[in-house]
């Protein structure tokens, strides 16, 4: 940290573990998609066991809050990333919409799905 005499922002400030800031990275290509995770392409990938939060945009409806896990690293070329901090409710959204964009995926899911 710079020190006082170099400072030049000169309004009060307040501790760094009491704030939090979001940034937005580029947006991804995901390759595939399943209840309990995905598959992101990204050149850059993080490293394995990081944990991850995001926005998941399925077509048109609401983005699901997502945080997960890097599981599995390809570098130069993408992540596998499990769901770990999902909804029941968001994960039968993301089931539902597998389901509604590839019918024969139906089969793999319980038939408490409907």
């Amino acid at each position: 940290m710079p020190s006082r005499e170099r400072e030049r922002r000169l309004d009060a400030r307040v501790a760094e573990d009491v704030v939090r800031a979001e940034y937005v990275v580029p947006t991804l290509r995901v390759r595939d998609l399943s209840a309990s995770g995905l598959y992101l392409l990204d050149t850059n990938p993080l490293q394995h066991g990081q944990l991850i939060e995001f926005r998941l945009f399925l077509g048109n409806e609401d983005p699901i809050q997502v945080r997960g896990m890097v599981r599995r690293v390809d570098s130069g070329f993408g992540m596998a990333v499990e769901f770990i901090g999902i909804s029941a409710a968001d994960r039968h959204r993301i089931k539902e919409f597998i389901v509604r964009t590839n019918p024969k995926a139906a089969a793999d899911f319980d038939r408490d799905l409907y």
